[in-house]
């Protein structure tokens, strides 16, 4: 019997990428020519958001389709590896735990003292919601995150 490979981290395999405003996402996911296109134009103007051997070559491995958020997303596969990615948008938490922009007025609340219940009350969802969103964030590896505005990073 071959040894077993050994399991990653939960979130190691998922590589988030940004979406410009405007675009239709639902529509790039479901064109593979399109979704191609733009995902070459993202390993060359972003290829630290890739794993290595990508230069090599990737194929298509599916899709999955997010109960959550009910947003599809592609995967990859490299065959150099022989490892399976998927690729994330990042207009969504995480675990596909929440839209980020909703996620992030949460945050806002939360940091001005509003209790979770109060988050629910003015976001909808459940007091248990917002509590396990806010404590996830400690749990994501920051090298899957997209900062969208560096003014709000701390200084180096």
């Amino acid at each position: 019997m071959p040894p077993r490979k050994t399991r990653g981290k939960a979130g190691d395999k998922t590589i988030c990428l940004p979406i410009k405003e405007g675009t239709n996402y639902s529509e790039l996911v479901e064109d593979r020519e399109a979704y191609r296109a733009y995902l070459n134009a993202e390993i060359a103007q972003h290829p630290e958001l890739f794993p290595e051997g990508i230069e090599q070559g990737y194929r298509f491995h599916g899709l999955v389709e997010s109960s959550r958020q009910g947003i599809k997303t592609r995967r990859i596969y490299l065959p150099s590896h022989h490892e399976a990615y998927q690729i994330r948008p990042d207009f969504v938490m995480p675990y596909m735990s929440e839209r980020a922009e909703i996620a992030a007025k949460a945050l806002y609340l939360r940091k001005h003292g509003l209790s979770y219940d109060g988050i629910a009350y003015v976001l909808g969802k459940t007091e248990m919601h917002w509590y396990q969103l806010c404590r996830s964030l400690g749990r994501v590896s920051i090298v899957g995150a997209t900062v969208k505005d560096a003014a709000v990073c701390p200084p180096i």
